[in-house]
């Protein structure tokens, strides 16, 4: 009898043990909300122009890389979207109509799961700030 509460409580505790410290995927999918989460502008603090333009950037490469889950895909074009919302005049007012329409299309493609679609808009949002950022007369 006690080899068999000591055989039960000792699964119980390998149980919670195991869960408490979660899958490796699920540790990895965290660190790379984590990471997007916490660039500046997206977070709530305060950005520079330049910043915001990094920032949008980088975001947008990470999904046109197609190499996110749904999941991290969606957390990345949220903050993206809550980037260019959040910090608009950060943005030249030349771009600000076409980043707009993009991430609109970029949600919508997500919506219908058009990967394809999502990367388009993307590629789209990354041109755009490119081309702002080698011509200083859209600020």
């Amino acid at each position: 009898m006690k080899t068999k509460l000591a055989t039960a409580t000792l699964s119980l505790a390998l149980s919670l043990a195991v869960a408490a410290c979660g899958s490796p995927q699920a540790e990895q999918d965290g660190d790379a909300e984590r990471a997007m989460t916490e660039g500046p502008g997206v977070d709530g603090t305060a950005v520079t122009p330049g910043e915001a333009m990094f920032e949008a950037r980088t975001l947008a490469a990470h999904l046109t890389s197609g190499e996110m889950d749904r999941g991290e895909t969606a957390v990345a074009l949220e903050d993206l979207d809550r980037l260019v919302n959040d910090n608009i005049v950060e943005f030249p007012e030349a771009i600000r109509p076409k980043l707009t329409e993009d991430i609109t299309s970029a949600r919508s493609a997500l919506k219908a799961e058009d990967m394809q679609g999502l990367q388009e808009a993307a590629v789209s949002i990354e041109k755009t700030i490119s081309a702002a950022n080698t011509n200083p007369q859209t600020n």
